[in-house]
């Protein structure tokens, strides 16, 4: 009997795939781990004109979307988002502090004669962008204050000091020639003479910077030295370490190496939490995806961590398309498929259920996936895209490290004119021609073939409108081949009616005699 082995039988076989053999994973003690995503991704170089931040003076307002502006500084690049124009009232206070050009929180110097008021936003003149930050607290009044510094000054800088009134939005192409002119704004309520406008301005196309992530496991011992190895942009290498100390937890040591990243001076690197025990490295590096920029890592003893896979294949990073759903599957260091405790550094990019099945929720970003199991630790790179046109669709068997007799999983691979591998294994349709073997169409197994006898037939996948068919051959040892890729091609569709008696037709290129009572169409 064709598929003789019973749906809950089946079913059974599916859940073993994805948790039964989770007791076969190895329990030795391992010591502390940081285990790469791999080289950093995603990075763009800004492109146009450097943008320089237009600046002005309002000598009148002629009406309440007009004023006449004496513009001191010419802008150049594009106008940044709604609002982009910054006024300001000028104060008694000065400031050449050079911390000014750093952005974070600053104690900053001023001169004295003006009583700073926690929560002010003020401005520092600059020679190319004026600095700008918001009063955090006074540690006297005229002369020295926390600052959180938003906006880093470039060029020399003071002395004046301004304080930040109000906004408007303004996109009038005089602001690139100097001299007085009328200019046009959204508003000018608010608006008085002397008032000092500061026009932001942004490059044509912005920086967009490369990330990469760093995944820390395994057990904390006193001693261990967990560290990290990078490139900046211009190749040269940085490392930063954290020697464990007793009573460290994996979330500490997580802490204190990206305080050790972030003290790397001249490194052009910021390390931050994507979650706790995983740490987000990101970089402004020129480039696309697979810039080169390399990622390795070290501690005293490295130990064996989860590998994370596509249900088709596909390993770290991987590009999926928003709105559709990929499985993954997390393998221990036996090779042993397991069950996992799964999570997103970004579900509003990319989610991902209990099950492994993670779904691509926009079209751009950087997401790490983390899977956990027991001692175990993995971790993967999800890049979304905008949806693609599907061109081709390749159908091939998934190598398992430890293999389970009477299974063999099958991966659809789908490739669009600008990406070349798609996972399309869950999205797909799986049928086949066995007699005895049967291949799943459901999650969250879909193309997993079982089989207890040797024969041969065909396995299909159907996806984004297109179907791969091939020939599978199952022998007496329980080897699984594909001895034939079927090519399928797309012809015009034809009604051919068969007449009485005798008609020739062609069939595969070949005239053939077909014999046909006339009501078959």
């Amino acid at each position: 009997m064709k598929k003789s082995l019973s749906v809950f039988v089946a079913l059974v076989m599916v859940l073993s795939l994805f948790a039964g053999v989770g007791a076969r994973s190895a329990r030795a003690d391992v010591t502390l781990t940081v285990t790469p995503s791999g080289n950093f991704v995603g990075g763009i170089d800004a492109r146009g004109a450097t943008p320089v931040d237009a600046v002005g003076t309002v000598a009148s307002i002629t009406d309440g979307t007009h004023a006449v502006v004496d513009v001191t500084r010419v802008g150049a690049g594009r106008f940044g988002a709604t609002p982009n124009v910054s006024v300001l009232r000028a104060t008694v206070a000065t400031s050449t502090d050079p911390d000014w050009a750093t952005s974070g929180d600053q104690s900053i110097t001023f001169g004295g004669g003006y009583t700073f008021v926690p929560g002010d936003s003020i401005t520092v003149a600059a020679a190319t962008t004026n600095g700008a930050g918001t009063i955090i607290s006074c540690n006297t009044p005229t002369t020295l204050a926390q600052v959180h510094v938003t906006t880093a000054a470039v060029g020399a800088i003071g002395p004046a000091i301004k304080k930040t009134v109000g906004t408007t939005f303004s996109t009038d192409l005089t602001w690139e020639i100097a001299g007085s002119h009328t200019i046009a704004f959204t508003t000018t309520a608010g608006l008085n003479a002397l008032d000092v406008l500061d026009v932001s301005m942004v490059w044509a196309v912005a920086e967009v910077p490369a990330v990469a992530f760093l995944m820390l496991g395994g057990a904390v011992t006193a001693g261990n030295v967990a560290s990290a190895t990078w490139q900046d942009t211009t190749g040269a290498s940085h490392t930063a370490s954290y020697t464990v100390v007793a009573g460290d937890t994996l979330a500490t040591v997580t802490t204190r190496l990206i305080d050790a990243i972030n003290a790397v001076a001249g490194a052009n690197i910021i390390a931050t939490n994507a979650s706790a025990s995983a740490i987000m490295l990101t970089q402004r590096v020129a480039g696309t995806v697979g810039n080169g920029r390399k990622l390795t890592t070290g501690t005293t003893a490295i130990a064996a961590t989860l590998t994370i896979r596509t249900l088709g294949g596909l390993t770290s990073p991987v590009l999926v398309e928003m709105g559709k759903t990929v499985q993954l599957v997390a393998v221990d260091p036996t090779g042993a498929i397991v069950t996992a405790t799964w999570t997103s550094s970004l579900p509003a990019v990319v989610t991902v259920n209990a099950g492994g099945l993670m779904t691509a929720m926009r079209d751009s970003g950087v997401v790490l996936i983390t899977a956990s199991h027991g001692i175990y630790t993995g971790s993967f790179v999800v890049i979304p895209i905008s949806p693609q046109t599907i061109t081709r669709l390749a159908v091939g068997l998934v190598p398992a490290r430890l293999k389970v007799a009477g299974q063999q999983q099958f991966g659809a691979i789908g490739a669009s004119t600008a990406y070349g591998s798609l996972d399309y294994t869950t999205q797909a349709v799986w049928t086949d021609t066995l007699r005895v073997a049967a291949v799943f169409s459901v999650a969250p197994a879909q193309g997993l073939l079982t089989y207890r006898a040797a024969e041969t037939g065909t396995v299909s996948a159907h996806a984004a409108g297109l179907t791969t068919t091939v020939t599978v051959k199952i022998n007496d040892a329980g080897a699984v081949t594909i001895v034939k890729v079927h090519v399928v091609p797309v012809v015009p569709k034809r009604v051919v009616v068969l007449t009485i008696g005798s008609d020739i037709v062609m069939v595969d290129g070949r005239a053939t005699i077909v014999d046909a009572a006339p009501e078959i169409v």
